[in-house]
């Protein structure tokens, strides 16, 4: 079937109050997680499940797919993919587009000063943006497309622009739209952060993300739910990595990074029955190393399918 160029909202006067207040959201944001470092515990296993080494990050995986000359990026970070891009490819151009113009300065200002003729600012909405028809051979998008609720039709786009031997490369979050978690998800989660914290540390209760007291973004996680299911679908899959099916809550929540080394009898009931049985592995080891444990029950999770992941880090062709 011929794929369809689809937009799930229009701009009229709602959504328009709606994206002015993204924009000033982010402009307002100094620093985002993107910029923040992760316990090195965690980034090792995130980089593990996402890039297969654990000193290795995602993007640096983007150059084992050969130079590129034409790229754009959906979302401006950091800084840290756009100056590892420019100079793993002395060769590459790159647009950088996000709804935020402070965002995109900020950004401009971080990068080396012999990078910076090679890259070029689009203040532009994502959700109606329109890319150059084979203009790429290089889309990476980081920590965007979350953010994003015309998913179709940027997808629409990524494939568009890609040339037939471009990569689009894509880092998210695609947990539960809205962030709000399935009931299993987080019972699982309270779980172990009552059996295995200080319980000077854990909370009588987690306040999950409610979507009648909204803190975040108007568009904050608003389809993460739907992203691995539209972008396999308008482009063609080369590989996709998950993590941090709980693993992110623990972040997020604001919880403990580390965790003891055994389960209570009623975790360890959960797990017997939802995913030893799903996997067709035996029971988790007792004694394991601290932080490990929940490493382990986050991967059997994301890898069987019973836990959406919080993360995914995808690799895509162009779709003819």
């Amino acid at each position: 079937m011929p794929l369809t160029d689809i937009f799930h909202r229009q701009r009229d006067e709602a959504y328009e109050r709606d994206l002015q207040a993204e924009a000033e959201f982010w402009n307002k944001q100094d620093s985002c997680l993107l910029a923040m470092d992760a316990e090195p515990s965690v980034q090792r296993y995130q980089n593990e499940r996402l890039s297969g080494q654990p000193e290795r990050e995602w993007y640096e995986t983007i150059s084992d797919h050969g130079d590129a000359r034409q790229g754009c990026i959906l979302g401006a970070g950091p800084g840290k993919l756009e100056a590892h891009l420019l100079q793993r490819n002395p060769n590459l151009q790159l647009t950088v587009y996000d709804i935020a113009e402070d965002t995109l300065r900020r950004l401009v200002e971080k990068l080396p000063t012999e990078l910076k003729p090679r890259v070029e600012t689009r203040q532009e909405d994502l959700n109606f943006v329109e890319l150059h028809a084979d203009g790429y051979d290089l889309v990476v998008a980081q920590a965007c497309i979350h953010h994003i609720v015309n998913l179709e039709h940027l997808a629409y786009q990524v494939n568009r622009s890609l040339t037939p031997a471009g990569r689009f490369f894509m880092y998210d979050v695609v947990s539960e739209s809205y962030l709000q978690f399935e009931e299993k998800k987080k019972r699982l989660f309270e779980l172990l952060m009552t059996a295995t914290g200080d319980q000077r540390t854990v909370p009588e209760r987690i306040n999950w993300p409610d979507r009648s007291n909204w803190t975040g973004s108007p568009f904050e996680s608003v389809r993460s739910g739907d992203i691995l299911e539209v972008f396999g679908s308008y482009l063609e899959e080369e590989s996709v990595r998950t993590a941090n099916s709980l693993v992110g809550l623990t972040i997020m929540r604001g919880g403990a990074q580390r965790r003891g080394n055994r389960l209570s009898r009623a975790v360890r009931r959960v797990l017997d029955t939802a995913l030893d049985v799903v996997a067709g592995r035996g029971k988790i080891a007792r004694g394991i190393a601290s932080g490990e444990l929940l490493f382990e029950i986050d991967s059997l999770c994301c890898d069987t399918g019973y836990l959406k992941p919080g993360v995914a880090f995808g690799v895509y062709r162009k779709r003819s």
